[in-house]
């Protein structure tokens, strides 16, 4: 009787994602179609036979397989199945991004709530990406920390852009450049990691722009490749462009300190 109570209570709990279309605002009827979303490049697994009867269903959409893997402990799943379970997360990263979905999940909630809207947007190195929050109390979130980071991991993968750490948020902001040999150094460090550096030097001026990356406490710039129009354009003007191929950077108390060359200091200034 327990076991069937416990069963019905997950087939509810997969049953939330479809909502109630008259009375859900806008947000939860875009996540709702979301989470319910059946991929058309998400291919069934006819080789693979689960071993536990808990699974044996069609996990053909995030809702389904979030809900699923949340409960592994309690379905006692076997290694095989764990390893089969997380390819399917995987995999359903995959088709979601060939069917032009750029997705990425996120957990919100704790103790402070759930924020109102369940999505939103964010543009990261020029990508238009939904972000999906999973909404927790402050003691089950651990529970989708693994579905959550198989899939991130992949789609970051597959958009070819480097997954935050712990220490990314600490290079957002305005760097100007101190000391006299640095004078006129401006770096601008923008959330959707894109990047725009400036050097003044008397009446001119060097510039470039393009992607950044860290690791960790390492920062990492990469200028973009200019097109032949944007090559043109430059050569007009009165800015040298500068080509940085993965310059590095060390933060240290909120300043930065070019590793090729340890007089160049940038301090960060907080707009």
């Amino acid at each position: 009787m327990r076991k069937a109570v416990f069963i019905y209570s997950i087939i509810l709990s997969t049953l939330t994602f479809a909502q109630n279309q008259e009375s859900s605002t806008q947000y939860e009827r875009e996540y709702s179609d979301l989470m319910n979303y059946v991929p058309k490049n998400f291919k069934s697994d006819t080789i693979y036979k689960p071993e536990s009867p808990f699974i044996k269903v069609k996990l053909n959409t995030l809702g389904r397989l979030k809900t699923y893997s949340g409960f592994r402990s309690e379905f006692k799943l076997t290694e095989k199945d764990i390893k089969w379970l997380e390819m399917r997360i995987y995999q359903m990263s995959t088709a979601l991004f060939l069917d032009g979905k750029r997705i990425l999940i996120s957990s919100d909630g704790g103790y402070s709530g759930c924020q109102e809207k369940s999505i939103d947007k964010l543009t990261l190195n020029g990508i238009q990406i939904t972000n999906l929050k999973l909404c927790h109390t402050c003691t089950d979130g651990y529970k989708d920390k693994r579905f959550i980071k198989i899939f991130n991991d992949r789609m970051y993968e597959l958009m070819k852009i480097e997954p935050p750490n712990r220490k990314t948020q600490f290079f957002y902001g305005e760097f100007k450049g101190i000391g006299k040999k640095n004078y006129g150094i401006k770096l601008i460090l923008t959330q959707d990691r894109t990047f725009k550096f400036w050097k003044t030097i008397g009446h001119s001026s060097e510039f470039t722009e393009g992607l950044w990356k860290n690791k960790n406490d390492i920062l990492i710039l990469t200028s973009k490749i200019l097109n032949k129009t944007d090559s043109l354009n430059f050569a007009l003007s009165s800015s040298k462009w500068i080509d940085f191929k993965e310059l590095e950077f060390r933060l240290n108390k909120e300043k930065l300190t070019e590793l090729k060359n340890k007089k160049r200091k940038l301090l960060k200034i907080y707009k």
